[in-house]
């Protein structure tokens, strides 16, 4: 859960190509980043992220963990993916982000947001992103 971003204004949104991490730009000049983060062994990027129907600037009032309620896929591609999401709502409307996890079933994902204490990189650093933004 981010805490971070309660009560603050987001006037941009961007993504890294690779869907490693996202970052808020905020009205008062700073960022807030958040990684996409995998346990050993495994994968995780953020696959999608809907904006506010309003639009930005908007504030933040809440930001918390979104159960998809998606089974897990097993394919040609994928020996486990994992569907995870976050809400955060604002003023103007939602920002959901919906991220994935690829690993062979025994491991998971997640949003690392500057509040918490997870590791990022993973053991061999498969969740390192490139860091190439794009303004959503």
């Amino acid at each position: 859960m981010s805490k971070s971003l309660v009560g603050k204004t987001i006037v941009a949104v961007f993504l890294t190509e690779d869907g490693g991490e996202i970052r808020f730009d905020l009205s008062d000049g700073t960022s807030v980043v958040a990684r996409a983060d995998g346990d050993c062994c495994s994968h995780s990027w953020i696959e999608a992220v809907e904006m506010p129907a309003l639009g930005l600037p908007a504030t933040v009032i809440s930001s918390e963990p979104l159960d998809l309620d998606k089974p897990d896929v097993t394919n040609d591609d994928y020996e486990c993916l994992r569907f995870y999401g976050h809400k955060i709502v604002t003023d103007r409307g939602e920002i959901v982000i919906d991220y994935r996890n690829s690993s062979n079933g025994y491991y998971g994902g997640n949003l690392s947001w500057p509040e918490d204490d997870y590791f990022y990189g993973g053991v061999f650093g498969q969740n390192i992103s490139n860091g190439k933004w794009r303004q959503l």
